[in-house]
C-alpha cells in the first residue's frame, strides 16, 4: 500500500501534465471544428423603451435600432436569430430633462459575448405630461378648376385634445387638416389627418392628438358667367380609299368660357372647331384649328381660341361611324341629370362583316354618375361594343353632365 502511495505521489506531476495536455488537445480540436468568431450581426435590433413613470412623458430617440458586434463559436453565431436579442435602456434613475443612456443588449444564447453596440447610447427626455385643447383648422391646397371657387370649409369636430411633453404641448396653437382642391369642380369631403402646428405653422413633434382625424366638407361653387365645355373637332371629307380614322384627339379637350349669363345659356355644352378637311388623306394629320366661339363669349386662360387636333389615319381593317344617344347609369334616386351633347359619334373598327351586321342595341354609350354630387361634371363616356369590335374614338371625347335634385311637387290643398 505504501509502495502504491509512494508511486502515486512520485508520478502526480506527470499525471497532472498528461491531463492538461489532453485537455489542450481537446480544446484545439474543438476550436478547429467550431472556431470562435467575432462578427457584426447583420440585422439591426430595435431598442425597447420602458414605460415612463405615471404623469410623465418620455420622448426623444424612442424609435432606434442598434447594431451589435459579437464573439461566439461559429455554430452559435450562425444559428442566432433577431428574437434572441433584447436591447433596452435603464430609466429608473432618470431625472427631468435630457439624459444620454447606454444601450444594454442581452443575448439569450450561450456562449455569446457582446463586444460593441452601435450606437452605444441614446438621448431621451423626461417631462411632466401636459394637456391642452386646440382649435382645428383647414388649409386648402391647390386651386379649383377655372370658373369655380371654394367656400369656407365645414369641419367636425372643431377642436382636438393635445397630450405629450408639457413644453411641446404649450407650443401647439392649432391642429391643421390639409385638403387638396386641385382641379376640383364639385364639393370635396372626407376624413383628413390632423397635424399639430405652432404659431409659425411649423409641425410640433412628440405630441398626440385625440381625435387624430376630422371630417371636412369643402363646398365648391360655380361662378356665374363661367362654363366649362367640351371641344369637338368638326371633320369634313373622306379619307383615301383603303384607309380609316383610328383616333381623334383635341388638346385641350375642355375649355372654360366666360360671358353674360344669357350668352352662356345658349352654349350647348361644347364648342366646335372650324372644319378640318380629310379628303383623300392617307396618313396622320395634326392641325391648329380655331374654335367657333359665340359672340359676346370669351375663353378663359387662352390667348387665342385655337386648339390642336390630331387625326390618326391607318390602313382600312373595317371602320364605321355611328351616332348614339348617351345613356345614364348609376344615378341616385331623387336626382335628375342633363347631358350635353346627348348624342355623340362613335368611331368603330373591326371585321367588316361584323360591322355591317351591327344592330342599334349592340353599341351603347354610357356615363356613370355613381357617387357624384350635384353640380356640373365633365365625364368621358364609356362605349359598350361586341367583343370583336373596338371603339376607337368618341366625338366629343367628353360630355357635360349637370346633376340636380329632383324637384318635389307642391302638394295640392284639400278642398
Amino acid at each position: 500500500m505504501r509502495n502504491a502511495l509512494r508511486w502515486l505521489f512520485s508520478n502526480l506531476g506527470l499525471m497532472v501534465l498528461s491531463v492538461a495536455l489532453a485537455f489542450l488537445v481537446w480544446a484545439v480540436a474543438v476550436e478547429q471544428e467550431n472556431p470562435t468568431m467575432e462578427r457584426r450581426y447583420p440585422t439591426p435590433i430595435p431598442v425597447t423603451i420602458p414605460p415612463a413613470p405615471e404623469g410623465m412623458t418620455l420622448y426623444g430617440e424612442t424609435d432606434v435600432q442598434v447594431y451589435v458586434t459579437l464573439r461566439a463559436p461559429r455554430s452559435v453565431m450562425e444559428s442566432l436569430r433577431p428574437e434572441d436579442f433584447r436591447a433596452t435602456v435603464d430609466i429608473d434613475q432618470m431625472e427631468v430633462g435630457a439624459q444620454h443612456l447606454p444601450v444594454q443588449v442581452q443575448v439569450n444564447r450561450e456562449p455569446v459575448r457582446v463586444l460593441e453596440v452601435e450606437p452605444a447610447e441614446i438621448t431621451l427626455y423626461l417631462e411632466p405630461t401636459g394637456y391642452a385643447t386646440v382649435p382645428v383648422g383647414v388649409r386648402l391646397d391647390g386651386n379649383t378648376a377655372i370658373g369655380y371657387i371654394p367656400r369656407p370649409p365645414i369641419v367636425n369636430p372643431m377642436t382636438t385634445t393635445v397630450s405629450g411633453p408639457a413644453s411641446l404641448v404649450s407650443r401647439v396653437a392649432e391642429a391643421v387638416a390639409v385638403v387638396s382642391i386641385e382641379g376640383e369642380r364639385a364639393d370635396v369631403e372626407g376624413t383628413f389627418e390632423l397635424v399639430p402646428q405652432d404659431e409659425e405653422g411649423a409641425t410640433v413633434p412628440y405630441v398626440v392628438l385625440d381625435p387624430a382625424e376630422v371630417a371636412v366638407h369643402v363646398p365648391i361653387e360655380k361662378l356665374s358667367g363661367f362654363l366649362e365645355v367640351a371641344v369637338t373637332a368638326l371633320l369634313e371629307g373622306q379619307v383615301a380609299p383603303g384607309y380609316r380614322i383610328s383616333s381623334i384627339t383635341v388638346d385641350p379637350p375642355l375649355v372654360t368660357v366666360y360671358g353674360p349669363p344669357e350668352a352662356i345659356e345658349q352654349i350647348p355644352g361644347y364648342l366646335q372647331t372650324v372644319p378640318l378637311n380629310l379628303e383623300g388623306a392617307k396618313g396622320d394629320i395634326t392641325a391648329q384649328l380655331p374654335l367657333v366661339v359665340p359672340e359676346g363669349v370669351s375663353l378663359v386662360g387662352m390667348e387665342e381660341p385655337v386648339v390642336t387636333v390630331r387625326v390618326s389615319i391607318v390602313p382600312l381593317e373595317g371602320s364605321l361611324t355611328v351616332e348614339r344617344k348617351v345613356e345614364i347609369q348609376g344615378m341616385e334616386p331623387g336626382f335628375t341629370a342633363t347631358v350635353a351633347p346627348d348624342v355623340v359619334e362613335v368611331i368603330l373598327s373591326g371585321p367588316l362583316p361584323v360591322l355591317d351586321q351591327l344592330t342599334e342595341d349592340e353599341v351603347r354609350v354610357l356615363v356613370d354618375l355613381l357617387g357624384l354630387n350635384p353640380g356640373i361634371h365633365s365625364l368621358k363616356p364609356e362605349v359598350v361594343v361586341p367583343p370583336e369590335v373596338r371603339a376607337e374614338a368618341v366625338i366629343p371625347s367628353s360630355v357635360q353632365v349637370e346633376i340636380a335634385l329632383l324637384a318635389t311637387p307642391t302638394p295640392t290643398p284639400e278642398r
